[in-house]
């Protein structure tokens, strides 16, 4: 078992959490936010959540996840509640095409175009 520990709070280093299995990534999400006493609804989608955004942003320059996340925390988020309004971008679009509103169309062009729109502003909005 690899020693890596996560912290949504630093930035991951990719090569180390590629060498992580998915269950793996799940467990270490899970446990921060345990460890942090964070209550949430459904930890297991929760941590599913972050894992997808954390892929994303280790995949560095070949999705825009990354740049968008270094954006949102210029502009004034803490990476934790970046990872969030990601999360929370990715999390719509998936639900959209569960319940077909987006059946036309490409999920990955429409994600993208909501990263490219998404502000610490516009998060910050919704998330109240």
């Amino acid at each position: 078992m690899a020693l890596f520990k996560y912290d949504p709070d630093e930035h991951i280093v990719s090569a180390a959490w590629h060498a992580l299995d998915e269950s793996e990534r799940m467990r270490l999400v899970k446990q921060y936010h345990r460890q942090q006493r964070i209550r949430l609804p459904d930890e297991t989608i929760h941590a599913a959540i972050h894992v997808t955004v954390e892929n994303q942003v280790a995949l560095a320059d070949e999705f825009l996840a990354k740049a968008v996340l270094l954006r949102l925390m210029e502009e004034g988020l803490d990476r934790h509640e970046a990872i969030h309004a990601i999360g929370s971008v990715l999390s719509e679009e998936f639900f959209a095409v569960m319940r077909k509103e987006e059946g036309q169309g490409d999920f990955n062009a429409h994600y993208v175009e909501k990263l490219k729109r998404l502000t610490a502003e516009s998060w910050r909005k919704q998330a109240l």
